[in-house]
């Protein structure tokens, strides 16, 4: 306060500068008029997708660098029917006989659709929740897609512990909720005023604002052994009881709390443990995000096809897991009651009892994913001909 108050003094006296109620107002109209030049003169800087090693030609993941706030990187609609799959790691089949997104392998069966290639942009993020998705979803919409396809990760659809894993895509998520007022839910309970002064500046500047992570890792690589502080070269000292506490996130500390059923001894005892743990939820925010991409598919009028990935039969064949798979379906059924139209569809009884048993490598990721494909294809088909489109629908 001390170093503005000085400056403010020497701009008074230099050059006749004065505070007065439009201050606010000039500074802004500066700082928007500097970035627009900027915007000009700075040369864009895409960003860099995410792994490709899945990808094919006709599916791609367009996810961009972890922490990079665009998130995505759609491909130009161009003369392919586009379809936007929307999914995390459950979108994946990686075993001894197959390595490659289902959703390219459900490509394989679509065929061509109205004479057009299929072109699939995956929206793919590890651990992917339901607010992640909507933010997904509004950089899907804006790419002008001919059918969306979202993914319902049984262990993470309807968890209140964890309903947004990646905070960085909070700027697509700000882009979708100015309109109508039923997205103000989500905005206002994740949206900072950064978030929304990014989305708006990044609109003024794209190349500047909005290819700011490339840029940042450059000045950053520059700038970062510059310093007027002395280093401290002392490792900091682990913390232990409370102090320990106090370096997590509260939301740790009461899932740790949760008294389930079985001990957690490997990873798939873990997701039945969250499975377990969402099903006692009556989190309203889950709701609500799910209904907002229902409203979100609506109002744009695209098809859209909303499914919910089976669980390893194995594990579904336990009593307990069974009923736990029986009460997110009822839970789920709730939360989309009169979401759906003719273009879009869900049924919260997903793939599980009709995908024929594969093998998995835990809970919820297959080795093959083949037998989801056929029944995806199949299920897409059918919502592209109630839609008029003429679809080949051959299997490979």
């Amino acid at each position: 306060m001390i170093l503005a108050d000085r400056l403010l003094a020497f701009l008074h006296d230099r050059v006749g500068f004065d505070v007065t109620r439009w201050s606010i107002v000039r500074i802004a109209t500066f700082a928007v008029a500097a970035l627009v030049v900027a915007g000009i003169v700075v040369e864009p800087r895409p960003g860099q997708r995410d792994d490709q090693a899945l990808a094919t030609r006709q599916v791609r993941n367009v996810s961009l660098a972890f922490g990079d706030p665009r998130g995505f990187d759609p491909t130009p609609k161009g003369k392919n029917f586009k379809v936007a799959w929307i999914g995390g790691s459950e979108t994946q089949a990686v075993g001894p006989k197959t390595r490659a997104f289902i959703p390219g392998l459900v490509s394989e069966r679509l065929g061509r659709v109205d004479g057009k290639v299929v072109s699939t942009d995956l929206y793919y993020l590890d651990a992917i929740r339901l607010v992640d998705e909507v933010s997904a979803l509004s950089s899907a919409l804006a790419s002008k897609p001919d059918l969306v396809v979202i993914s319902l990760n049984p262990v993470w659809v309807l968890n209140d512990l964890a309903p947004q894993q990646w905070d960085y895509l909070d700027g697509a998520l700000a882009r979708g909720s100015l309109w109508p007022p039923s997205r103000w839910v989500l905005a206002a309970s994740f949206l900072s005023p950064g978030d929304v002064g990014w989305r708006v500046l990044s609109a003024a500047s794209p190349p500047l604002v909005g290819d700011r992570f490339e840029w940042g890792l450059d000045l950053t690589e520059q700038t970062s052994t510059l310093s007027f502080l002395d280093v401290v070269q002392t490792p900091k000292s682990r913390a232990t009881g409370l102090a320990a506490l106090a370096e997590r996130r509260p939301v740790d500390f009461w899932a740790s709390r949760f008294a389930s059923s079985r001990p957690t001894k490997d990873l798939a005892s873990i997701q039945l443990n969250t499975i377990e743990r969402e099903v006692v939820s009556r989190s309203s925010l889950n709701t609500a995000a799910l209904q907002q991409m229902f409203e979100m598919v609506r109002t744009a009028g695209v098809p859209t096809y909303f499914y919910v990935h089976g669980i390893n039969p194995t594990v579904y064949a336990q009593p307990d897991a069974r009923g736990y798979v029986d009460q997110l379906r009822a839970q789920l059924a709730a939360a989309t009651a009169g979401q759906t139209t003719s273009s879009v569809r869900f049924d919260p009884q997903g793939l599980q009892d009709r995908v024929p048993p594969t093998k998995y490598r835990d809970i919820v990721h297959v080795y093959d994913g083949r037998n989801e494909a056929a029944v995806l294809s199949t299920d897409l088909c059918a919502l592209l001909r109630s839609t008029g489109r003429q679809a080949d629908c051959e299997a490979p």
